[in-house]
């Protein structure tokens, strides 16, 4: 597990790993008990931790909408990625986790946080070899948040998510 005990910029994440010609690198971290996500190192800002006490609640919003936090000085909204995604929202768990990692993506001139759990590892695959997602994979209204995945050597999938559908999804509510 990668541990992080300050803001890290992207950039900083394995930077002797160099980017290999034929692949991209992406963050990969738990969507829910079985699913593990993967957005590309390259959409994000920055990777921020956050003890969720920072977080202030706005009443009346969406359920994925956590609320907002002090961040370099501007109101940012925090989302629960995994609450989006389809799992338990953070605080209805059986045990609620008390911190967590913000993953700081630009949007139209603001940046948005979406909250994660904790963060894996940098992977580096391919985006060629992506595998669209099949009919009947997941609920509908989660295949949109995915551009595709990726099974790994022990055959497990990893989901890639589509930013830019995420941010259009909160960008509704």
């Amino acid at each position: 597990m990668l541990q992080i005990a300050e803001s890290v910029s992207v950039f900083d994440l394995n930077p002797q790993l160099s980017q290999p010609e034929d692949g991209q690198k992406f963050l990969r971290f738990p969507l829910n008990s079985t699913t593990d996500g993967l957005l590309p190192l390259g959409a994000l800002q920055e990777v921020y931790p956050l003890a969720v006490q920072n977080i202030l609640p706005v009443p009346e919003v969406p359920q994925p909408l956590l609320g907002i936090i002090n961040w370099r000085g501007k109101a940012t909204w925090i989302v629960d990625l995994g609450s989006l995604w389809g799992a338990s929202h953070w605080c209805e768990g059986e045990t609620i986790a008390e911190s967590g990692m913000a993953l700081l993506v630009p949007w139209k001139g603001e940046t948005i946080g979406l909250l994660i759990e904790e963060i894996k590892t940098v992977e580096i695959f391919n985006p060629q070899q992506c595998l669209p997602i099949p009919e009947g994979m997941f609920a509908q209204e989660l295949c949109f948040l995915a551009q595709g995945y990726f099974v790994n050597a022990p055959e497990k999938t990893w989901i890639v998510l589509d930013i830019d559908s995420i941010m259009q999804t909160i960008d509704s509510f």
